[in-house]
């Protein structure tokens, strides 16, 4: 049965042939109609010697008609088909000349083009054509009648037609007719070929970059020599390297590194007459390869070739910064892909001594690379590194100081997210930094480290955003556990200065309101000084007076309003955070005040401590939330330098400062009553609420505790209804408080009389002066 089906076929093949060689002159659809004819029939057809009289009518047609040349595309593609089949069958030695069998392959080459259309319909032809050269090896065929040209074609056409999309059996016909003319024969063309795929601009899915990846790595063994060859002559002898890739050498290490890095083995060690030559950007190149080399994860690099791992940490100290400055960025690169290397004990030492680089672009990279290093593994790098780093905020270069400001914030924020994650602790070390950011303040020299920037610094780049309040509070807890006076002086010094602006933005909006039921000149002159005093605030007062006068002529009252809101002290910081993000987005950034009022709306806003920091500390200090003495005693002085400077966010507390002052044996009893005595007038209590506590603290307590008790009932009655001292016997007590203490009748009594005289019965002035 498949005999008379071959013979069928044959005959078919035969008949086609002898018909085209017969006609002188064919149109383009009797080609088609006969070519097709015989194309069905080759599939018919096994390999065999025997059939060569059949097909010889058709080759020989095909060739005298010279086909191979024909103007239209889809008779050229027919053609290659028949070509194919016609060398399938008579493998291995097909019937056609040295010349003959040249202009075929570049017919078959030419069907390759259009592997890349695969909504062809004509696609699946091609990809038969491309899977019978694959099988059939006929490919060498090219080699042996000398069409290296061809071959080099070859090999840039399925670079440039490869695809994603291209299934896995069309991808590797390509890849098995590349490997094998490698096998047969390697050269520097065709090393630059996949060379410059390898190189090519690529994202992962490169599809061209992986078919580069796999030649070399199912060819590696055959192009091994080569391919040292030709890189060892790049770095040692580059001139005598005829490619345009010869100045590419370290990229084309670096791919070969990551698919076939036995392949270097030769190589690599050749890269240490780099590091050693007297060209900076060589140098420059072989550092930048070496650190990526070296960062390879899982690599051994280091430890395989120690000697040049030595010369490249020397590179740290090279006479030329350039250098000094890459080598940082190759060093950093790998302490973060090998955090817990033993190598990087000695990269963290080297790195340490370039923190006092005698170049500030190096000392500011240095710290760069620490901050960096930190940031990936925190565990793993030594608190003094961390610590060296932070003196560079000290550094004579302003740049310096800027930049390790800018890295160090980076580091704080990346370490609180990952102590709210629990993926850390409270690290003293790392606590140091917003300690030593502080003591900016101090600094004169430059405008960006004064209290009027810090204050934005403290608000909007020392913690994260999102950080919750209450992971905020324990890490300022454990800062005043750690401040010494004069970072103390350096935060109140910024505080009192947001509430500075603040009262007087109230006083503003006040007269700007009177402003509009009763204009008057007094009126005007008291806002231009209003507006004066507020710009003292900016880091530069001229400007922001000139910024303050045209927000005055703005009619959009919503802006004003949007200020008042943010005023409120009663708003938690997530909640002032929205209204100044919709308050700007209103604004638009292309408004000329944009930049002022983004400034000013943070001025405005309790973006550094709110309410519920306040809140927080007081419910912590009543449930004593299991807090050693130490961290007790700095949340008490945390309480009270914000109410010293924001009185009315004690608001809403007042239970559980009841609570607190009836604790007599506290020992932070004295800063309680401070604190009330501070911001009495705005607390919504009832003063016979608290009356009992402080009498109680009048009579039994230490002479200072009288004292402040005295000055918390004066505040106290500001804001309340009820009169203390209409309670004779009341009265009576706090005599006998005189009487207990009199060394201090003139401390008290001041107190006492700055309070009776404020109130409205002075008859019973008599009671006090007997």
């Amino acid at each position: 049965m498949a005999t008379g089906a071959e013979a069928v076929a044959a005959k078919a093949i035969s008949d086609v042939g002898d018909h085209i060689a017969r006609q002188k002159r064919l149109t383009k659809d009797s080609l088609v109609k006969l070519l097709r004819k015989a194309e069905d029939a080759f599939s018919a057809l096994g390999q065999s010697s025997k059939l060569k009289a059949s097909i010889q009518p058709l080759s020989d047609s095909l060739v005298q008609h010279k086909l191979f040349q024909h103007g239209d595309k889809d008779v050229r593609l027919l053609v290659a088909s028949c070509f194919c089949q016609v060398i399938r069958i008579l493998a291995p030695d097909p019937p056609y000349s040295h010349e003959i069998l040249r202009d075929i392959f570049k017919l078959i080459i030419s069907t390759f083009r259009d592997l890349v259309d695969t909504t062809s319909p004509y696609f699946i032809r091609r990809v038969k054509i491309l899977e019978t050269v694959a099988k059939l090896k006929c490919c060498v065929l090219m080699l042996d009648i000398g069409c290296t040209d061809l071959v080099l074609e070859m090999f840039n056409v399925f670079f440039s037609v490869i695809r994603e999309n291209h299934q896995h059996s069309q991808i590797q016909a390509m890849l098995s007719i590349m490997i094998l003319i490698l096998e047969e024969e390697v050269s520097l063309p065709l090393l630059d070929v996949i060379f410059r795929n390898l190189l090519r601009e690529k994202v992962a899915t490169s599809a061209s970059f992986k078919l580069a990846v796999s030649v070399i790595e199912n060819a590696s063994e055959k192009l091994e020599p080569f391919v040292q060859g030709y890189l060892t002559s790049a770095i040692l002898d580059r001139d005598s390297i005829q490619s345009e890739l010869k100045e590419l050498h370290h990229d084309v290490i670096y791919e070969i590194f990551q698919c076939a890095p036995q392949m270097l083995n030769a190589v690599i060690p050749n890269l240490t007459h780099e590091l050693l030559t007297d060209q900076v950007d060589v140098r420059i190149k072989a550092v930048n390869l070496l650190g990526k080399l070296f960062a390879v994860p899982g690599c051994r690099m280091a430890h395989e070739y120690r000697q040049l791992f030595v010369e490249f940490l020397k590179r740290l100290s090279d006479k030329s910064p350039e250098v000094r400055i890459c080598a940082l960025q190759s060093v950093k690169a790998y302490c973060i892909s090998n955090p817990s290397g033993t190598k990087s004990i000695e990269i963290l030492a080297a790195l340490e001594e370039r923190l006092l680089d005698l170049d500030d672009k190096v000392r500011a990279q240095a710290v760069s690379a620490v901050c960096e290093i930190a940031k990936s593994k925190l565990k793993c790098i030594p608190s003094k590194l961390i610590l060296r780093a932070t003196e560079r905020l000290r550094d004579k270069k302003v740049s310096v100081r800027t930049n390790t400001l800018q890295k160090l914030l980076e580091l704080y924020r990346s370490y609180c997210t990952q102590c709210s994650e629990g993926l850390m602790t409270i690290d003293d070390c790392l606590e140091q930094i917003p300690c030593r950011i502080l003591m900016l303040c101090y600094d004169k020299d430059c405008k960006d480290f004064r209290p009027q920037r810090m204050e934005l610094l403290l608000a909007e780049d020392l913690f994260p955003i999102l950080l919750p309040v209450e992971e905020t509070l324990r890490h300022w807890t454990f800062l005043f556990s750690v401040f010494t006076p004069a970072h103390l002086k350096a935060l109140n010094s910024i505080l009192t200065q947001k509430r500075r602006l603040q009262m007087e933005m109230l006083v503003y909006l006040g007269l700007r309101q009177k402003e509009k039921e009763i204009g008057s000149e007094e009126l005007q002159i008291e806002m231009q000084s209003s507006l004066m005093k507020m710009s003292r605030s900016f880091v530069d007062p001229s400007k922001a007076e000139e910024c303050f006068h045209k927000l005055h002529k703005m009619k959009d009252n919503s802006i004003f309003k949007d200020l008042t809101r943010l005023l409120d002290g009663e708003i938690d910081f997530f909640t002032s955070h929205n209204i100044r993000k919709v308050f700007l987005k209103r604004i638009g950034d292309k408004h000329p005040l944009y930049e002022f009022l983004g400034i000013l709306s943070a001025k405005c806003s309790y973006n550094i401590f709110c309410s519920k920091h306040v809140h927080s500390i007081v419910l912590g200090l009543t449930k004593r939330d299991n807090l050693n003495k130490n961290l007790e005693a700095a949340s008490v002085d945390l309480l009270q330098d914000i109410v010293s400077s924001f009185p009315s966010l004690l608001r809403g507390c007042e239970q559980q400062l009841l609570m607190l002052l009836s604790e007599m044996d506290s020992p932070y009893i004295d800063k309680l009553l401070q604190m009330l005595g501070k911001a009495g007038s705005h607390l919504t209590i009832e003063l016979s609420d608290f009356y009992p506590s402080l009498e109680r603290l009048c009579l039994d307590g230490t002479r200072l505790q009288s004292k402040y008790a005295v000055s918390v009932i004066a505040s106290l009655s500001d804001s309340s209804d009820h009169w203390a001292f209409e309670l004779v016997p009341e009265t009576r007590q706090f005599s006998s408080g005189f009487r207990k203490y009199p060394n201090c009748i003139t401390g008290l009594g001041l107190h006492i009389a700055v309070f009776y005289f404020s109130v409205r019965i002075p008859k019973e002035i008599d009671y006090f002066c007997c």
